[in-house]
């Protein structure tokens, strides 16, 4: 399919290609396979099964249990740095990010009040510039900032033993993810540790960047890779992938479990009492309120292309063809859909995402309010983290169709150097 797409750019032959795509997608439709491959599924999800056979938990094998922060770090000063060297050389830097956002900003102003694009940018902007002014290399090599990352590293490595971060589903223990809210307590741990150790504002700022985005990677990773189960549960029948139809319920059933906030024990109640049900209750809820967005907003769109899989739609806006993530909108302010993939610029999601995570930085040294500080910091982590995670289902079709270009594109747009896909 893609390669149609960049035939039908070369050739400027709309017509024809849709023609193709239409052939194309019928085809696919109508074979029984769905045109996917099983393998990389068999390759990386593993049935666990009890002595009388039941599937009794679900484990991702390319997940390892070694934990080290130290990727990670290596990983935000590099990228940290390679930006500053963007602001120094580039004279139109400014404008650039302005371009990237461009209509993605397009939002009820912060400040102002007014619907001008001009002045959030201006927001992400400024919280660069600020990151323009550290010396990163004094403060990743400070002692003391040296220290906490030792002491964190072995904390969180001892809280993942526990959790045991392979594990996507759990059949038979109905509230296995729910009391095991292990990492954020050592989060609250390392930042009460580094306020005592650390008295230099860019240092103290940076390594509590730097252990809120780790313990936030390391958590959240289940969630990606169980929305990339996700698709295949929803891709193949239970035949296929070996299973009963009562597995696949209890497995979408602790997918959903596992995504219940700490404090909501009457949901986990709920998901108890309604386990046969409660996954695929909630899994076709979701699907039929993405429907009825899409059909809400599909006049936005020039035109609608094929569904790739539950969370994800092709489409053609003023910028091209697009895949749509229908799980999200491209920021808190916004009612237009996140987009996951620019046919013509493979790398724009990627690159905002960077400019976006990186600007939460730069905004801890910003002079401002607290609660309007709290706002914009939860307005730029709009832009990626829902988005992010959503994009495992998203992946996962691009797995099962084997489709390389895709999927190298995907795994540098996750941004997390704790990944293993």
């Amino acid at each position: 399919m893609n390669a149609i797409r960049k035939l039908s750019h070369m050739l400027n032959l709309p017509h024809v290609v849709a023609a193709l795509t239409v052939l194309v997608a019928t085809t696919l439709a109508q074979s029984p396979c769905h045109a996917y491959d099983l393998a990389p599924f068999k390759k990386r999800f593993q049935f666990v099964r009890n002595d009388a056979g039941e599937v009794e938990f679900v484990r991702d094998s390319s997940i390892t249990m070694n934990f080290s922060i130290r990727p990670y770090v290596k990983f935000i000063k590099e990228s940290l740095q390679e930006e500053q060297a963007k602001m120094r050389s580039k004279a139109d830097y400014d404008y650039q990010l302005e371009e990237l956002f461009g209509s993605a900003a397009q939002t009820k102003n912060l400040v102002s009040g007014d619907n001008k694009s001009s002045n959030d940018a201006r927001i992400i902007i400024d919280s660069m510039r600020e990151l323009e002014k550290i010396d990163f290399d004094e403060v990743f090599s400070n002692p003391k900032f040296q220290e906490v990352i030792t002491e964190f590293e072995t904390k969180m490595g001892d809280a993942l033993l526990k959790l045991d971060p392979t594990i996507m589903a759990h059949l038979t223990n109905k509230d296995f993810f729910y009391k095991k809210r292990v990492t954020y307590q050592v989060l609250t741990w390392g930042l009460n540790f580094a306020k005592r150790k650390l008295s230099s504002i860019p240092v103290l700022n940076t390594i509590s960047y730097v252990l809120t985005k780790v313990e936030e990677m390391v958590r959240q990773r289940r969630i990606y890779h169980q929305n990339m189960l996700l698709h295949y549960l929803e891709s193949f029948s239970e035949e296929e992938l070996g299973i009963t139809a009562m597995e696949v319920n209890h497995i979408m059933s602790s997918i959903y479990e596992s995504r219940i906030a700490w404090y909501a024990f009457w949901e986990s109640n709920s998901a108890k009492a309604n386990w046969d049900q409660y996954g695929t209750n909630n899994f076709y809820s979701t699907i039929r309120f993405y429907n009825n967005r899409l059909r809400r907003i599909r006049d936005v769109y020039q035109s609608i292309g094929d569904r790739v899989n539950y969370g994800y739609q092709v489409a053609t806006t003023e910028q091209g063809d697009v895949i749509l993530d229908l799980a999200n909108t491209s920021n808190m302010f916004s009612s237009k859909l996140s987009v996951a993939y620019f046919y013509d610029s493979p790398k724009k999601v990627q690159r905002r995402r960077m400019v976006a995570q990186l600007a939460r930085l730069g905004l801890s040294f910003i002079p401002m309010g607290s609660f309007m500080k709290g706002i914009i910091d939860d307005y730029l982590d709009s832009f990626y983290r829902q988005q992010t995670l959503s994009e495992g289902a998203l992946y996962g079709y691009f797995e099962s169709m084997g489709d390389d270009e895709f999927i190298t594109v995907l795994k540098k747009q996750v941004l997390n150097p704790f990944e293993t896909l």
